[in-house]
């Protein structure tokens, strides 16, 4: 009997979503970062996500309350954000042992609240149930001008392939990057309002699973440029620094593609409205989607091999 190990996370979408049943409003149903519903007469589409933040999966039980709460909220913002929209209403579902201190309850309460006042976000309540492990599950709402969510699903042949930031090192030692990351809400309603970015995603498991997925609901190839790829200070301190930056996952920052005709415009603009943070061309996307190369300067191309997080496959290090 085949289980959750033999198929991994992959898989088990690609048996499961097209099973979901849905209604005439829905947009965009599952499998990008948010689901879109489209009510009539509204001037804005409807953005919803939801992820579970669980104990020795994506936090130690050593890890301050305050981080993990705000964790929690980041994440769901980030998700809106890899559509170009704007988050604005939360709810929470805590699962929690009975033996749990109290203090660490409100530690965790304390960290969603202060998280949503800084991205200006309300939460509405939600639910509580004991169970085995410190567990925080959030669905998040957000709203983005009807018609002008930017999806996976856009890439063209002779886009370019762009990442902001630094990949690799999110949970490596001495690295809070998975608990302290910015989600990329301005740059996600800029690539959106701009028009700039044809198919847009958020990086939480790793390039090398992420950009497949892209590629996927794209139907496209791609040119990676391994030399390009942003790596991060803690990934570099690394003996395999590529590896991390390709696998690690929680990076949280947007990959995204962009029309070459629009490529001066676009750069220009972005070093003018984000000065601090980059945005790296780390490669081409192509129309044949089986050709999917790393290049390496200098040396031959490589198949781009689908790596990084998935959940109920074995990994080391997380």
């Amino acid at each position: 009997m085949k289980t959750l190990r033999d198929i991994g996370e992959n898989r088990l979408l690609r048996h499961l979503l097209p099973r979901l049943p849905q209604r005439p409003e829905v947009a965009v149903g599952p499998g990008d970062d948010c689901a879109v519903v489209r009510v009539p007469g509204s001037a804005d589409d409807w953005l919803f996500t939801t992820d579970p933040v669980i104990e020795r999966r994506h936090f130690l039980p050593e890890t301050p309350a305050r981080l993990v709460g705000r964790k929690a909220i980041a994440r769901a913002v980030s998700d809106v954000a890899a559509m170009g929209g704007t988050p604005l209403w939360i709810l929470v579902d805590l699962v929690a042992p009975a033996a749990t201190p109290l203090a660490r309850i409100r530690g965790l309460y304390a960290g969603l609240a202060a998280a949503a006042r800084k991205w200006d976000l309300a939460i509405l309540g939600g639910d509580t149930a004991e169970g085995d492990a410190l567990e925080l599950h959030i669905t998040g709402v957000g709203r983005i001008p009807r018609g002008t969510a930017v999806l996976r699903s856009g890439a063209r042949p002779g886009d370019l392939v762009y990442v902001t930031g630094a990949l690799g090192g999110a949970y490596l030692p001495g690295c809070r990057h998975h608990l302290a990351f910015e989600p990329r809400l301005a740059a996600g309603r800029f690539l959106a309002e701009r028009k700039f970015a044809t198919a847009l995603m958020d990086l939480s498991d790793g390039l090398a699973a992420d950009l497949p997925r892209l590629l996927d609901a794209s139907k496209r190839g791609v040119r990676l440029e391994a030399a390009a790829i942003p790596l991060s200070r803690a990934a570099r301190k690394t003996q395999q620094p590529l590896h991390h930056a390709l696998c690690d996952g929680e990076d949280f920052e947007l990959l995204f593609t962009v029309s070459p005709k629009n490529r001066a415009r676009f750069e220009t603009a972005w070093k003018r409205s984000f000065p601090k943070l980059p945005a790296v061309r780390i490669g081409e996307i192509l129309a044949d989607p089986k050709r999917r190369r790393l290049h390496f300067p200098g040396g031959p191309a490589v198949p781009l091999q689908a790596g990084g997080y998935q959940h109920f496959l074995v990994h080391k290090g997380r």
